[in-house]
């Protein structure tokens, strides 16, 4: 992971931290965009009902730039592949790697797989209520031995 990203992406989490206490893992990822992924107990308990989140509260109003703090918004295809939450970016732990899994088994080229065995080499997680360096090694290893298991 880039530093001047992981950079910001610690300043961020410094100050949502602060008004926000449901974190349990924040994983930083260039996914569409470098930007966060938030496992949080509003994910885990998530209804799709945004307006009444108090995780979708804190950042509806990010803006978009070179680090998203945002939520991406999900479309149709996307909630076929990567699950069912309004956002992209609202999964647990176990979801998104399922997110990699499931767009790993899709790729059609050697160049396709590569390119996301590298997104999956470069995540990094930032912030978890336990061990950081065990869930993200854990993570890593998880996707990249089911994907062999496919094969």
């Amino acid at each position: 992971m880039r530093k001047d990203i992981l950079k910001i992406a610690y300043k961020k989490l410094n100050e949502l931290s602060k008004k926000y206490d449901g974190f349990i893992n924040i994983v930083v990822d260039d996914w569409r965009g470098f930007r966060f992924v938030f496992d949080t107990e509003d994910v885990r308990l998530c209804k799709n009902d945004c307006k009444n989140c108090p995780l979708f509260q804190l950042l509806k109003n990010e803006k978009e730039g070179y680090f998203s703090v945002g939520l991406y918004p999900s479309n149709k295809e996307d909630k076929k592949l990567f699950g069912p939450q309004n956002f992209l970016n609202c999964k647990t732990l176990d979801q998104y790697q399922n997110c990699y899994l499931n767009y790993l088994k899709q790729c059609k080229s050697d160049v396709e797989i590569n390119k996301e065995l590298q997104l999956v080499k470069g995540m990094k997680i930032i912030y978890s209520k336990g061990n950081i360096n065990k869930a993200e090694q854990k993570f890593k290893n998880s996707i990249f031995r089911e994907y062999l298991d496919f094969l």
